[in-house]
């Protein structure tokens, strides 16, 4: 990423996949170290080779810092844990990391069946009218990449009533707290759709659960969103979400909204990508750009047919000016992020420490540093931040062009990896009006389901882990669920792509357009 590109003629390359098999919806896990990650779970797409889906380890890719890389199984050293777990899709998933080069993977919830790990004992599922089975499976799994052992955490008590999560998003923020702590927002529970006015997120040092209700304007609730995150020099932490699709998959959504740490304040931004999106996957590129990868939208019909409005499927987001580039530029020579003018102007305007805190320790932990935004930090951001954001292509957001199969993947450290792991063609349906909720919510306010939490979850208790697990979890068969059409899906090894060559392997940007850290 050492040099700038346009989406439409960036050389992405492939790299040819030995070893694990075509999946969807899997959970990837960078390596701290930067040149690697790491796959779990996952569906494979019409039972294709789920035969050859293995709980002996999991998959890891290691790039060569020449445009390719390699895959190997890598093997717990707690093996037994392994084969007991239930490996799921549609989780919410992400990486921690520490001072000393370590790192703890988690998964949050997701669904099971025999397409996605044959030796779950899920023998009776229930069939929704899309004629899919799945089964929600509760708690959190985790793998420690040092000790390469896997563990299973108890989650009902934050996920009532059973402990699952389907299609949320999970982010880990290194500056708060003793060593960092990882935020897990939207998605549903057995409860219901999640709203965002109630933020739960966990401390992996303390294996301690804490929450705090939010101030501003929320998100409507949905699934299947991206989100990154991002520091400012201020002290302010930026998460930021888009798109994603309501839980009946009526509304899809094509709007940016910003969580702001330590104010837990949310702002919504005037940008609107071309088309809707969901199930796709995005990353911070560069200094302050927002790189959107794959997905689908809303037009099912013809899904396999109707081409993507974004060139190669990437779109290039701003993050500081909150503007889409219309040809999808990846600036290298960008200047450094800087909180957005108007959510700078939300920290002059409040003070903190007045805000309704959950409790006090909270508080502690989002206020020991101070927000302070000089005069250099200020001069130096645009003010016209949150005003005629326009998607790209168009220049204005669209009510009616279809749009189709999109090529997904991720990004792995400084190396943009487009997974075959993640690779989906992708599906579009005719655009519906998305309805955002305009509504500014005081502290302790809710417009919807919210994440119920004891007292006893104001971080000052650990949650019980579970050791070597000593049985697969098999739920009520009423809690099975599934997905139909709106799935992420890729390609069988034997496919062919309608866009990018990637069904042989992973792809990563050209060797001149990258610089890879090790």
């Amino acid at each position: 990423m050492s040099r700038s590109w346009t989406a439409s003629t960036v050389e992405i390359k492939a790299t040819p996949k030995k070893g694990p098999v075509a999946l969807s919806d899997q959970a990837i896990w960078n390596d701290p170290s930067g040149d690697a990650f790491y796959i779990y779970g996952g569906r494979a797409p019409y039972m294709i080779n789920m035969n050859k889906i293995t709980k002996e380890g999991i998959w890891k890719f290691t790039v060569d810092g020449t445009g390719g890389g390699t895959w190997t199984l890598e093997r717990p050293s707690n093996p037994d844990v392994l084969k007991k777990l239930n490996l799921t899709d549609k989780a919410a998933f992400a990486t921690t990391h520490d001072s000393s080069g370590g790192g703890v993977a988690f998964v949050i919830g997701g669904m099971t069946s025999i397409e996605i790990d044959p030796d779950s004992n899920n023998t009776s599922p229930v069939t929704n009218p899309q004629h899919w089975y799945r089964t929600p499976i509760p708690g959190m799994v985790s793998y420690d990449m040092k000790s390469r052992a896997f563990s299973r955490t108890d989650t009902s008590v934050v996920m009532p009533p059973l402990g699952t999560l389907i299609d949320g998003r999970a982010h880990f923020v290194p500056q708060f707290g003793s060593n960092g702590l990882m935020f897990v927002l939207g998605g549903s529970t057995g409860g219901g759709i999640l709203d965002f006015n109630n933020i739960t997120f966990y401390d992996p040092k303390t294996g301690q659960w804490g929450w705090q209700n939010t101030v501003g304007y929320a998100p409507t609730e949905r699934e299947t969103f991206c989100m990154v995150g991002v520091a400012s020099p201020a002290g302010t932490y930026e998460l930021f979400i888009y798109g994603g699709v309501s839980q009946d998959f009526k509304e899809f959504y094509d709007d940016i909204y910003i969580l702001s740490l330590p104010g837990f304040v949310w702002l919504k931004t005037d940008a609107h990508s071309v088309e809707p999106r969901n199930n796709h996957d995005c990353v911070v590129v560069g200094k302050r750009q927002l790189l959107v990868v794959g997905g689908h939208g809303q037009n099912t019909d013809t899904a396999l047919w109707d081409k993507d409005p974004l060139p190669q499927g990437l779109g290039i987001f701003d993050l500081t000016d909150l503007v889409w580039s219309k040809d999808g530029n990846y600036d290298a020579d960008a200047e450094d992020y800087r909180t957005p003018k108007f959510v700078e102007e939300w920290y002059q305007d409040k003070n903190l420490s007045a805000l309704s805190w959950s409790s006090d320790e909270v508080k502690r932990i989002f206020l020991k540093k101070p927000v302070s935004f000089n005069a250099t930090t200020s001069d130096s951001v645009p003010t016209s931040t949150a005003t005629s954001a326009t998607g790209p292509d168009s220049g204005q957001q669209s009510s009616a062009s279809k749009a189709g199969p999109i090529a997904g993947g991720v990004v792995g450290g400084a190396v943009i990896l487009c997974l075959l792991s993640g690779l989906a063609y992708c599906f579009w349906r005719k655009r519906s009006k998305p309805s955002p909720s305009d509504e500014e919510l005081e502290p302790g306010q809710s417009n919807g389901n919210a994440l119920k939490h004891s007292p006893s979850l104001e971080l000052k208790g650990e949650l019980p882990t579970e050791g070597p697990a000593t049985e697969v979890y098999t739920p009520p068969d009423e809690l099975a669920c599934g997905r139909g059409i709106n799935e992420r899906w890729e390609l069988d090894a034997s496919s062919q792509p309608r866009e990018l060559d990637v069904s042989h392997g992973a792809c990563e940007l050209g060797t001149e357009n990258r610089e890879v850290t090790r």
